[in-house]
């Protein structure tokens, strides 16, 4: 059986078309929504509209990691499909992803074809995170020259990947027991990437799957944070991870790089505030740029 863990916050409409689109659903399953201490309704919306998914209704928001991780705590299922609540699945998608998983036992964990709204493929694997993944990230190197991992793994094609993005994971269960849960400490971003790498330290191989994917809107909920939470859990997120796999002297090159792309994107939101363009969300990301730049040079400022 499949267990599909949803965690929401805030996104009730996107929510309840997520939940529709998975009525249809030919294999046996069950639907575990953690609401990650939403005040839209959409707890009510859940209880109201879909009687048969299990409900668990957190008092507050306890970031990706530990909400999702309420849900793997209440699953049954032999197999445990992280899902965003702004996607919308397919017909045939999930059953595809099993039937791979099924028919390859080292795969540990796997992720189907993600797509934008407007229909493009949207890469749903990636690199692990290094010096060079970076520096290519913070600089927006990226945008040019994509990095040559990163460009091998945005194909749509079944292949073996390093990690696949926790909007649409899905985890075997003697994987999730050897491994454990999502890192707690982690409260957003990256916490799939460790997910992925402590299963191939493990022995488990980790695959993207070609299907008929899962629509994507993309950072819905994480968009309704302030912009410099965002940024600044996010590089939060990245120096945890690298003093974790890498350890001190990774956080000592991650701060150089940092202190290169902080002071790129910096610039770069400058020039676009004096431009008039989208001043206050420009001014949210210089705010931030600012508190990530201190932390390159002085390794504190991001308590």
């Amino acid at each position: 059986m499949l267990s599909i863990i949803i965690l929401n916050w805030n996104t009730s409409d996107l929510l309840a078309r997520c939940l529709a689109s998975l009525q249809d659903a030919t294999m046996p399953h069950e639907i575990i929504v953690v609401d990650n201490g939403s005040d839209d309704g959409s707890a009510d919306r859940v209880r109201a509209d879909f009687p048969g998914v299990h409900l668990i209704a957190l008092a507050e928001n306890v970031g990706f990691s530990r909400g999702n991780n309420a849900g793997l705590a209440r699953a049954t299922g032999d197999f445990l499909l992280l899902l965003n609540p702004d996607t919308e699945v397919r017909p045939g998608t999930l059953a595809s992803l099993i039937a791979f998983m099924e028919t390859h036992p080292h795969c540990g964990i796997a992720g189907p074809t993600l797509w934008h709204p407007d229909g493009r493929h949207q890469p749903s694997a990636m690199p692990f995170p290094s010096l060079i993944t970076e520096l290519w990230r913070q600089t927006m190197l990226y945008r040019l020259l994509p990095f040559p991992a990163q460009s091998r793994m945005a194909r749509n094609r079944t292949q073996l990947v390093d990690a696949v993005t926790g909007a649409a994971l899905c985890i075997r269960r003697a994987c999730f027991e050897g491994i454990g849960p999502l890192d707690p400490a982690i409260f957003m971003f990256y916490e799939d990437m460790d997910w992925c790498l402590r299963a191939w330290r493990a022995g488990w191989e980790v695959w993207h799957v070609q299907s008929e994917g899962i629509l994507h809107v993309k950072a819905a909920s994480s968009s309704r944070f302030a912009r410099t939470r965002t940024l600044v859990d996010s590089q939060r997120s990245a120096i945890y991870f690298f003093q974790k796999h890498h350890g001190p002297w990774g956080v000592r090159g991650l701060r150089l790089v940092t202190l290169i792309g902080a002071g790129v994107r910096w610039l770069r939101a400058a020039l676009e505030w004096l431009a008039g363009h989208e001043r206050d969300d420009r001014r949210r990301r210089l705010d931030a740029y600012a508190r990530i730049g201190w932390w390159a040079v002085t390794g504190r400022g991001l308590d």
